[in-house]
C-alpha cells in the first residue's frame, strides 16, 4: 500500500459507480470533448469511465501506480507528472482540444486540494468546463453554493462556477481510511460571470480575507493607518487597499458575509 503522497484509495463499489454515473452525466450535459482524471490511483474509477471520452487523459504522480497491470488495460493518455507543475492547456492544444470543453475529475489528495482547484477553476483564465472531485467534507461544505460563509477559495471558484455538494462519503469507503470526513462536489461553469474584474477580486481578497474576524470598516481603517505609518508600503503597492471604498452600509459586515452584488459595489 502506497500512502506517502496522501493517497486514500476508494474501495466502495457503490460510491465508485455513483461517481462514474455523475461523470457520464456532467460530461454530456456540458457537451465536453475531453476528460482529465487527476490521480487515478489504482484505477478503480478509471475503469468505469474509460468509455466516457475518446480523449481521456490520466495525470498520475506516483510511478509505482502507473506501472501496475491495471494501467495496461486503461485506454487514454497516461501522463506521469505532478499536476501542479503540468501545463495542461498546452497538452490539450497539441491534440487540438479546447479547455472550455474539458471535464476534470479526481479523488484529490486533501493536502493539495486547494492548489489543484485553483489551478483549474480559480485562476485568471477560468477555462475548464467543470469537474467532479472527492475532497474533505469540511472543504466541500465551505465551497457549496448554498453556504452563507464564504472562504477565499469559494470566492475564486464561484467567480465562474457553481459548486454543488453531491454526497458525503464515510471513511470506511477508503483504504486506508482517512482521519477526516470526505465528500463529493461538482463544479459547473456559469453561463454568465459576475460583473467584477478578476484581478481586482484577487487584490481585494489578498488584502481583506486574512482578517476574518474583523469588519470591512475596521480592516480598511487598519490598512489606511499602515500606509500612513510606512510610506515604503504605499510605494511598493501593498497599500492599495485604501483605494477600495467600502460603502457605509457595508462597513459592519465581514468579508465572508458579502454577496456578489455587494462585492460588485465595492470593486466597481
Amino acid at each position: 500500500m502506497w500512502t506517502y503522497l496522501g493517497q486514500n484509495f476508494l474501495i466502495d463499489a457503490k460510491v465508485r459507480q455513483y461517481i462514474a454515473d455523475h461523470i457520464f452525466s456532467l460530461y454530456r450535459e456540458l457537451w465536453c470533448e475531453a476528460l482529465i482524471e487527476i490521480g487515478p490511483g489504482k484505477w478503480s474509477i478509471t475503469r468505469l469511465i474509460n468509455t466516457v471520452s475518446s480523449n481521456f487523459f490520466l495525470i498520475e504522480k506516483d510511478e509505482k501506480l502507473v506501472g501496475t497491470r491495471d494501467a495496461e488495460r486503461v485506454t487514454g493518455n497516461v501522463i506521469v507528472w505532478d499536476v501542479l507543475d503540468l501545463n495542461v492547456k498546452t497538452i490539450l492544444e497539441t491534440k487540438k482540444l479546447d479547455t472550455k470543453k474539458t471535464l476534470v475529475v479526481g479523488n484529490l489528495p486533501y493536502y493539495i486540494t486547494s492548489p489543484i482547484l485553483r489551478k483549474f477553476f480559480g485562476n485568471w483564465s477560468q477555462e475548464f468546463a467543470g469537474g467532479i472531485f472527492m475532497v474533505q467534507d469540511e472543504v466541500a461544505q465551505r465551497l457549496d453554493s448554498q453556504t452563507h460563509k464564504k472562504s477565499y477559495l469559494r470566492w475564486l471558484l464561484h467567480y465562474a462556477y457553481q459548486v454543488k455538494y453531491l454526497k458525503w462519503v464515510p471513511a470506511k469507503c477508503f483504504k486506508p481510511a482517512p482521519k477526516v470526513k470526505s465528500a463529493l462536489i461538482a463544479l459547473n461553469v456559469k453561463r454568465e460571470t459576475v460583473n467584477v474584474k478578476f484581478e481586482k477580486l484577487i487584490q481585494f481578497l489578498d488584502l481583506y480575507s486574512p482578517f476574518t474576524r474583523k469588519t470591512l470598516g475596521a480592516i480598511g481603517t487598519m490598512l489606511t493607518k499602515k500606509v500612513s505609518r510606512d510610506p515604503e508600503v504605499s510605494r511598493a503597492g501593498a497599500g492599495c487597499g485604501t483605494s477600495f471604498v467600502i460603502p457605509e452600509y457595508l462597513r459592519k459586515k465581514r468579508m465572508e458575509e458579502l454577496t456578489w452584488e455587494e462585492l460588485e459595489e465595492i470593486l466597481k
